[in-house]
């Protein structure tokens, strides 16, 4: 989407925003925030990037006997509702990884940064450098999820 047709809806939302009273306006960005959520653990489910191209994939790794070992998708725990943390306000509403080890993961994934993996049997620490993977993003269909969570909202019932 075009920054003008985004620039027009922002117009648009700010002209509705202000009609509604506090409350209503953090419930409504909270209800923008559960869709956000929604969409992000579902790209994040499909290993995509906000912008629609594939997250680079894990690298291979062998088991003791040099067999290559089976992993399930990535990110299984990271896309839960409990870790994607939704802070709404009446005028913003943010998503992010709530905190403690969930947040470093994500840190460590989404900028590809070098983290602790794990340690060998005499104590030393083993590292790894980790692809960057935006995990968080506004995407292009997110711009409609937007839309319908907001007209959801505020229709009548």
């Amino acid at each position: 989407m075009a920054d003008t047709d985004l620039t027009k809806v922002e117009d648009w939302l700010d002209g509705l925003m202000l009609r509604l009273e506090p409350s209503a306006r953090r419930k409504l960005a909270m209800k923008v925030g559960q869709s956000l959520r929604r969409s992000n653990a579902q790209r994040i489910a499909a290993n995509k990037e906000p912008d629609g191209k594939a997250m680079a994939p894990r690298r291979p790794r062998t088991g003791p006997d040099g067999k290559p070992v089976s992993r399930k998708r990535m990110f299984r725990r990271l896309r839960l509702a409990r870790n994607m943390r939704i802070k709404a306000t009446p005028d913003s509403v943010e998503l992010d990884f709530g905190g403690g080890n969930a947040q470093r993961i994500a840190e460590v994934h989404h900028d590809g940064r070098t983290d602790r993996i794990g340690r060998t049997r005499d104590g030393r620490t083993i590292r790894a450098r980790y692809e960057a993977r935006r995990l968080l993003g506004f995407g292009n269909d997110d711009m409609e999820t937007v839309l319908e969570a907001v007209t959801r909202s505020l229709a009548p019932d």
